[in-house]
């Protein structure tokens, strides 16, 4: 797999696509590993790897509307000192962010990990559940 890092190349590859289910699909003491898709029956389009992670605010499975910015890595400094207090309780890295659409409007899961990588099937493409 080509893997690729970078908030810009992942938003890139999120956005190539209408929609996106997410779905936590692996966590371990250390790592989880997001898979995005466009129909769960035939697999999925895109794995996104955080390592070294700290904390996990985020749902199981989500949707997203594609059509803007889905996934970001905001500054610390720019969250409320309750979040960064929370975020960072006995732990660092960096904070990653996903845009999850609600019923009641957006709202945000968050991840914070000391890496993200990622890697994409190609266009029109889907890659087997099985697979990692």
């Amino acid at each position: 797999m080509d893997y690729q890092t970078g908030e810009q190349a992942l938003n890139a590859a999120i956005m190539e696509h209408p929609w996106m289910d997410f779905y936590l699909v692996s966590y371990d003491e250390v790592s989880v590993i997001v898979r995005g898709t466009l129909d769960i029956t035939q697999g999925y389009q895109l794995q996104i790897e955080f390592t070294d992670v700290g904390y996990i605010d985020c749902p199981i499975a989500w949707k997203t509307d594609t059509e803007s910015e889905v996934f970001s890595k905001p500054d610390p400094s720019t969250l409320p000192e309750e979040t960064r207090q929370r975020f960072f309780d006995n732990n660092a890295g960096e904070v990653y962010r996903f845009v999850v659409s609600g019923f009641s409007g957006p709202w945000f899961a968050h991840i914070v990990a000391s890496t993200m990588r990622f890697y994409s099937a190609k266009s029109g493409e889907y890659l087997k559940w099985g697979a990692s």
